[in-house]
């Protein structure tokens, strides 16, 4: 078995959450939805642990989250479209945690919200787009090989 925690954390997941339905009161129905909503935030949980974890033990690497690479294919410096994305992702990810949290009901996700999530992650395309053509100059013209052929060929 390549991952036993996975398979470990979906078991626990399902037990407790069936184990917390027991003591719900209601019908059969409202029992079994409430079991499969906590056996859903339960696996959230323990996957969200699991890579933090990961994250701890050095097992999954981010210390190269938010660089870019250089011209030379070297590590450059920090990336700024990737950390806006990093930033707003979770400032309107959290917001809607606690939305939920205090009213206990799902909000509606105004199109203002989706707007500057679309401008960030557009700021951080055309930041790698920009970034691979003036590569491709560097590298001496259209697709970096000796031929000339390739994508993002010279005009």
């Amino acid at each position: 078995m390549k991952n036993p925690e996975f398979v470990l954390s979906t078991i626990l997941a399902v037990g407790t959450a069936f184990v917390i339905a027991i003591w719900v009161h209601g019908d059969a129905l409202t029992k079994v939805k409430l079991a499969i909503a906590y056996a859903g935030l339960v696996m959230l949980f323990l996957f969200g642990f699991l890579i933090l974890a990961g994250i701890a033990s050095g097992k999954i690497d981010i210390s190269q989250l938010l660089e870019e690479k250089g011209s030379d294919g070297t590590n450059g410096g920090a990336s700024m479209g990737r950390f806006q994305l990093l930033i707003f992702t979770f400032v309107i990810g959290l917001s809607f945690f606690y939305v939920v949290l205090c009213k206990c009901d799902m909000p509606q996700i105004p199109t203002n919200v989706l707007a500057l999530l679309g401008v960030s992650a557009t700021t951080y395309g055309v930041g790698k787009g920009i970034q691979a053509t003036t590569q491709n100059k560097d590298n001496g013209g259209a697709g970096g090989g000796p031929a000339g052929g390739g994508a993002g060929g010279g005009i």
